[in-house]
C-alpha cells in the first residue's frame, strides 16, 4: 500500500507541473515582431454626383460602395479618413491629385465612383486608380431606366465587386510581363489598355489577359496568356509584313508602257485641238466661212484630260510595282547568294565528243 501510494502521488505531480507549465506560457512572446501589412490597400474618395441626389441617397451609394469593396482582402480606406487625410480629395479629378491623396493616405490604389442622375434615370461609373502613377487600371460602368435608389445601390454594389476582384488579385502581389516583338517598335495593349512600346515590361493582374501587338505594316497578333501569380514571363511576338497587293514584276513593265503610250496620246490629241477638221473634205463648200477658214475644228480636250490621268495612273502604278519587286528580288537574292556560301562545295562532270568538262563551286 505504502508504494501504491507513492507512485500515485508521482503522477500527481507530474500532472500538476504539466499544468502549471502550459498555463503560464503566454500566447505571444513579449518580443515578438507584429505580421508586416502586405498587399494592396484602397483609399475610396468622396462619391461624385453629376445631377441631383439628396445628401441620404449620397450616403446610402457610398455605404454600398465601401461595403463591396470591404469585402476584399485588402485594406480600406473610408472616404471619411480620405478627407481628413486630405481636405480636397473630393474635388480630384486629375492624375497629379490622385498621387498626392494616395500618398497621404498610404494607399496604393484609389477608387473614384461617379453617380450621374436624369430624372429617375441612374449611371454608376467606378474606377480603379493606380496611387504612384495616377492612371486608371480598372472601371466598371453600370446604369438603369427609370429606377430607384435601392436599384442604383444594387448597381453600385456590383461595380466595386468587379473592382473587388481586381483588388484581391493585386494584394496577393502582381506579376511582372515583359513583351517582345520581332521587329520592335510594335505597340502593345492589354486587356484593351495600351501598355508601352515593345521591348516592354510592367506588372500584369493574375489571371486570363489578352495581349494584342500591332505595328504598321504588319498583320496584328492577338494572345490569350494565363498570368500566374508573383511570377515574371517573357512572350516573344513575330510579326508578319501585310501581303503585297501589287502585281508581279511584268505587269509593272506592261503598265509603265502603256501609260508613257497614253501620255503620247493625250499629246498627240492636245496639238490637234482647235485645229480645223479636214477629214472627208469638211473643210470644202459651206463648211468654209468668208475669210476661207474651215468652220468644223477639232474638239480634243476631253481626250486629253482622260488619256493624261490614265497615263499618269498607269505610270505610277507601274513604277511602284518596280520598285517593291525589285526589294524583294534583293531580298531574295541575298537569301541565295548566303545559302551558297553556307552550302557544300558543287561539282558537275560533262563528257562531250573528245572533250571533259569539269564546273562547279569549290
Amino acid at each position: 500500500m505504502p508504494a501504491r501510494h507513492g507512485i500515485f502521488a508521482q503522477w500527481i505531480a507530474v500532472l500538476l507541473a504539466v499544468f502549471v507549465g502550459i498555463a503560464g506560457l503566454p500566447s505571444t512572446p513579449a518580443n515578438a515582431a507584429a505580421p508586416a501589412e502586405t498587399g494592396a490597400k484602397a483609399a475610396i474618395l468622396p462619391l461624385a454626383v453629376d445631377g441631383e441626389l439628396s445628401q441620404v441617397d449620397r450616403e446610402s451609394l457610398t455605404t454600398e460602395l465601401v461595403g463591396g469593396l470591404q469585402r476584399g482582402a485588402f485594406a480600406v480606406v473610408q472616404p471619411s479618413e480620405v478627407l481628413a487625410s486630405d481636405a480636397n480629395a473630393g474635388e480630384c479629378a486629375d492624375a497629379k491629385c490622385y498621387v498626392r491623396v494616395a500618398k497621404a493616405t498610404g494607399a496604393t490604389h484609389l477608387v473614384r465612383a461617379t453617380a450621374r442622375v436624369r430624372d429617375r434615370d441612374y449611371d454608376i461609373a467606378v474606377e480603379l486608380i493606380d496611387g504612384k502613377s495616377g492612371s486608371v487600371v480598372a472601371s466598371s460602368q453600370e446604369g438603369c431606366e427609370i429606377c430607384g435608389i435601392v436599384d442604383a445601390g444594387n448597381l453600385m454594389s456590383s461595380a466595386a465587386a468587379t473592382l473587388r476582384t481586381k483588388l484581391d488579385a493585386l494584394a496577393k502581389g502582381p506579376s511582372t510581363l515583359t513583351i517582345t516583338s520581332e521587329p520592335a517598335g510594335a505597340e502593345v495593349t492589354v486587356d484593351g489598355e495600351i501598355a508601352g512600346v515593345t521591348p516592354v515590361q510592367r506588372s500584369v493582374i493574375v489571371g486570363k489577359r489578352v495581349i494584342r501587338v500591332s505595328k504598321e505594316g504588319f498583320i496584328a497578333v492577338e494572345r490569350e496568356v494565363t498570368v500566374v501569380e508573383g511570377v515574371a514571363e517573357e512572350i516573344g511576338f513575330t510579326l508578319e509584313k501585310v501581303p503585297n497587293r501589287l502585281p508581279k514584276r511584268p505587269w509593272g513593265f506592261v503598265s509603265l508602257s502603256f501609260g508613257i503610250a497614253s501620255l503620247g496620246v493625250a499629246t498627240g490629241f492636245a496639238a490637234m485641238q482647235s485645229r480645223p477638221y479636214k477629214i472627208g473634205g469638211a473643210c470644202d463648200g459651206d463648211n468654209v466661212d468668208a475669210d476661207g477658214d474651215c468652220r468644223r475644228l477639232w474638239d480634243t480636250e476631253w481626250i486629253v484630260y482622260g488619256t493624261a490621268i490614265a497615263g499618269a495612273a498607269l505610270i505610277t502604278l507601274g513604277i511602284a510595282v518596280l520598285l517593291t519587286t525589285s526589294g524583294q528580288r534583293k531580298d531574295r537574292a541575298s537569301k541565295r547568294s548566303k545559302g551558297k556560301k553556307r552550302g557544300k562545295a558543287q561539282a558537275n562532270v560533262g563528257v562531250g565528243f573528245g572533250s571533259l568538262e569539269l564546273r562547279g563551286r569549290f
